[in-house]
């Protein structure tokens, strides 16, 4: 099946020229054009018109005609325009074949049977799929809008992942062609536009897209659905914050919607909310197509670097991904950190190459020789000499994707191999670029960070290597737990998708911890019942909340003292409540782009009343400390930095 993003080259609008019936001014006009040699302008345009009745702007600007011979002859009122407003096309229906549903399993028709019995009630549950990597979730969410579809409604499909797009952009279109479109961030700003009008207009039925699309103005919607509902990009961090998730909820009651979420590893606190009835919980079991869950495999690393092995690739995975090499066959690595290395340090005196704006170690990219900061993106040339004490013994700390595929090309230099991260990606069209030639087996194997561990399904993938599977578990999160479980087992089962079972290779330096024992497991249920003692434990979510307050400034001293000051607040007001109150303390990420920070973290029990209690006590603070301090209030923030 052919698949590529076709965007078309049409503007906002068309422009139309044609004769403005006044016989006598038309012939008077000939007349004077005819004669006059200044007028060979004019001239030449009208007698374009003698072969056709109307012509194109386009038309006439690629006869050499310019702008000042159609505008003197607009404003005689010899000629008339017409102005066709466009909407520029995002992909081309001829690429993409039709496809009838599939006969769905006995788990599958379950599950579309209880959806089909939501939307047919006026009170709805919000529905939590839970499906198995490989288990069809896909094909009940397009059966699901077919009924959607057939009641005149519309349905909105949120993916996490502009990478994600494409592939199920595919599915959608080769079942309800035209009815369908897509928006991400992308497209450029008149696309956007486009296909927010054919929302508006009515012209098309499911728009596919990241947490933006949730945001479609159509008039009369029918479903929401949120596939790998637990992923964090659904929350946006910059102004205006806010979950897509819980956004989602609140439309969907506001409009009469199903909302459906679907996922193979739930966060937990939605989980939790099915189990104890809130939402409604449907689950699938088994894979579909004749794929069986791949063998999983933790691997040690602690051992293989007591065996003299400094490679960040364990003996096995080599010898794996030599055996995958030789029967044809694909391979993915997934590392969750994009870059050559880590931090790049002075041996002679220890300094570390640092951001002046965020105050964080720079990490090394080779293939560009630079340094660049990942919260700003500021980008200096790497040194050749330590800045601070001069020594030239510079050295590049821990590993990143494009280390990894230096590594690949030094151990298998036959291989063919493409990486995947943020930096081959700021091309408008690049995801798909890679994910195609990928899936048309250009490459051998795909190195790449998180954005290649969901939902991608490549039925030659026979071995995944998971490598570092403990880096996200250094975070400093209290999602830190189920963030790691969450990417070993989306990553993991990107293999043995067709009939050949896959393997997975798990390295880590942490190989009995919980999370890296279940997800090699495949068992989310143990790793939830786990997780879920410590949050109670701790008055984690869903057992309690946090408020994080970030003051910031651009003098030091200044925002130090706005942050005594909101703390002092909280400490007065919070007498007669319970809220734990921690800090101010300086936020891990102390200077960033410019400003320094320090942070307050809030906790208690129940979630909104813990906000409106810090966001009162923040107005007050507001009131009292000068201008340039600002602060930040943010709900159970994902990480602390």
């Amino acid at each position: 099946m052919k698949q590529k993003m076709i965007r078309s080259e049409y503007k906002m609008e068309q422009r139309f020229y044609s004769i403005n019936n006044h016989t006598s001014l038309w012939e008077n006009t000939i007349k004077k054009v005819e004669t006059d040699k200044r007028l060979s302008g004019q001239k030449k345009l009208l007698h374009l018109f003698k072969e056709k009745s109307e012509i194109s702007l386009e038309e006439i600007k690629k006869s050499g005609i310019g702008e000042s011979p159609l505008k003197t002859l607009l404003k005689k009122g010899i000629l008339k325009e017409r102005i066709e407003q466009i909407k520029r096309a995002v992909f081309s229906l001829e690429d993409y074949e039709k496809t009838t549903p599939f006969f769905p399993t006995a788990e599958q028709r379950a599950a579309i049977e209880e959806i089909e019995y939501q939307i047919d009630l006026e009170k709805k549950k919000t529905i939590l799929l839970h499906g198995i990597t490989g288990s069809g979730k896909t094909e009940i969410y397009m059966q699901s809008i077919a009924k959607i579809l057939a009641m005149g409604k519309q349905a909105v499909v949120l993916v996490p992942e502009i990478s994600l797009t494409p592939q199920m952009m595919e599915r959608f279109i080769s079942r309800f062609g035209q009815a369908v479109s897509i928006t991400h961030s992308r497209l450029s700003a008149g696309e956007r536009l486009d296909q927010w009008k054919k929302a508006r207009d009515g012209e098309i039925s499911v728009m596919i897209g990241p947490r933006s699309a949730l945001f479609m103005p159509f008039s009369d919607l029918g479903m929401i659905i949120i596939d790998e509902v637990h992923d964090n990009s659904y929350i946006s961090d910059i102004t205006p914050k806010y979950d897509a998730r819980e956004a989602a909820k609140f439309l969907a009651e506001d409009t009469g919607a199903v909302l459906l979420m679907g996922s193979a590893t739930p966060d937990l606190v939605s989980y939790h909310k099915a189990r104890q009835g809130e939402y409604l919980l449907l689950e699938l079991k088994e894979r579909t197509g004749g794929g069986t869950p791949p063998k999983m495999q933790i691997v040690d690393m602690c051992k293989e670097l007591e065996e003299g092995n400094r490679s960040a690739f364990s003996h096995i995975l080599q010898q794996e991904i030599a055996i995958n090499l030789e029967k044809g066959q694909q391979t993915m690595l997934f590392l969750n950190r994009r870059g050559f290395a880590t931090f790049v340090s002075c041996r002679s005196c220890g300094h570390v190459m640092r951001c002046p704006e965020c105050g964080i170690s720079y990490t090394y990219h080779a293939k560009e020789d630079v340094l660049m900061c990942h919260y700003c993106g500021k980008t200096v040339e790497s040194p050749r000499n330590c800045p601070e004490c001069g020594s030239k013994y510079i050295r590049y700390f821990g590993t990143g994707t494009q280390k990894i595929e230096e590594e690949v090309r030094r151990l298998f230099p036959r291989a063919n191999v493409l990486r995947m991260d943020l930096d081959t990606t700021m091309g408008k069209n690049s995801h798909n670029q890679i994910l195609e030639a990928f899936r048309k087996g250009q490459a051998d194997i795909l190195v790449g960070t998180q954005m290649i561990a969901k939902g991608h399904d490549f039925p030659n993938v026979t071995l995944v290597g998971i490598m570092a599977a403990d880096t996200s578990l250094n975070t400093g999160s209290f999602y830190a737990s189920e963030n790691t479980f969450q990417l070993i087992t989306q990553a993991g089962g990107r293999a043995g998708r067709a009939d050949d079972s896959g393997r997975v290779y798990i390295q880590t330096y942490q190989p009995k911890h919980y999370c890296i024992t279940h997800a090699a497991e495949q068992n989310y249920k143990g790793f939830y019942e786990e997780e879920i003692l410590l949050r109670e434990m701790m008055g984690y979510p869903p057992f309690g909340a946090f408020c994080s307050v970030v003051v910031s400034g651009e003098v030091e001293e200044d925002i130090a003292k706005a942050a005594d000051v909101l703390g002092g607040i909280l400490q007065t007001e919070n007498r007669g409540n319970s809220y734990f109150i921690m800090g101010p303390v300086p936020a891990m990420l102390f200077k960033f782009r410019g400003e320094y920070r320090q942070r307050i973290l809030i906790q208690g029990h129940d979630e909104d009343p813990l906000v409106q209690f810090v966001a009162k006590c923040v107005e007050k603070g507001e009131q009292k400390v000068g201008k340039g301090i600002h602060f930040q209030l943010t709900r159970n923030p994902l990480n602390i930095v």
